[in-house]
C-alpha cells in the first residue's frame, strides 16, 4: 500500500478513535467518522468495509504501539521485580500521555469486541511483557491462573491510577502514586 493510503487510513482511524472515546461504538455513526475526517462514506467503506473492521484496525494499531512503550527499557533491568516496576510505570505513562488512545483500549477491551480475539492475542506484540508476567505470576498468588485473567487483574490496578492522574483537578504527586500503587500490587502478588 502507498505512503498516502496509510496515511488516510491512519487519519481514518485516528478521528475513529476520538469519536469513539466521546460518543461510544454504538453512539459513533460511520457517516460520522467520514464527515470528521473530512473524506466520503465511500471512501471510508474503500479502506474499512465494515465499522468493525475500522474498530480492530484502530485497536491493533494503537496496541502495537502501546506494546512497545511498555516493553521500553524493561529489559535494562535484571530482577524481575524491577522489571515489573518498569512496565507498570511505562503502562501508566502511557495512558496519561496518550489519553484518547488509552481510552480508546479499555473500551474495547470492555466491549464484544474483545470476545471474539483469541486470548493469547491480548499480550501478542508483548513478548518482553507476556514473560515477565508469566514469571512473576508463576511465583505468586495467581499461580495456575490463565494468563489473560492475571493479566486483566493487574490492569485494572493500572486503569484506576491512570485515570486519577488524567481526571485529576488538583496536583497531585504522579511519581508517588504510581510507587505506592506498584508496591500495593506487588505485595499483593507475591507477599514481599
Amino acid at each position: 500500500m502507498t505512503e498516502n493510503k496509510e496515511e488516510k487510513k491512519a487519519v481514518i482511524a485516528g478521528t475513529a478513535v476520538r469519536l469513539f472515546t466521546e460518543r461510544g461504538f454504538h453512539g459513533t455513526p460511520t457517516s460520522l467518522i467520514a464527515r470528521e475526517a473530512g473524506i466520503s462514506n465511500g471512501t471510508l467503506f474503500h479502506y474499512f468495509p465494515t465499522k468493525e473492521e475500522l474498530i480492530n484496525f484502530a485497536y491493533y494499531e494503537i496496541k502495537s504501539r502501546m506494546a512497545g512503550e511498555i516493553g521500553r527499557g524493561v529489559d535494562e533491568e535484571r530482577a524481575n521485580k524491577e522489571k515489573m516496576r518498569r512496565m507498570w510505570r511505562n503502562a501508566i505513562l502511557w495512558g496519561v500521555h496518550h489519553p484518547d488512545e488509552y481510552l480508546f483500549v479499555q473500551q474495547f477491551c470492555s466491549s464484544p469486541f474483545i470476545r471474539k480475539l483469541p486470548p493469547e492475542e491480548i499480550l501478542k506484540n508483548a513478548p518482553t511483557a507476556f514473560e515477565v508476567l508469566a514469571g512473576t505470576i508463576g511465583t505468586s498468588c495467581m499461580k495456575d491462573m490463565p494468563i489473560d485473567v492475571a493479566f486483566s487483574v493487574i490492569c485494572s490496578p493500572i486503569d484506576a491510577v491512570v485515570r486519577a492522574i488524567v481526571d485529576s483537578d488538583r496536583d497531585l504527586d504522579r511519581d508517588r502514586l504510581i510507587d505506592a500503587s506498584f508496591g500495593i500490587v506487588w505485595r499483593g502478588l507475591t507477599g514481599e
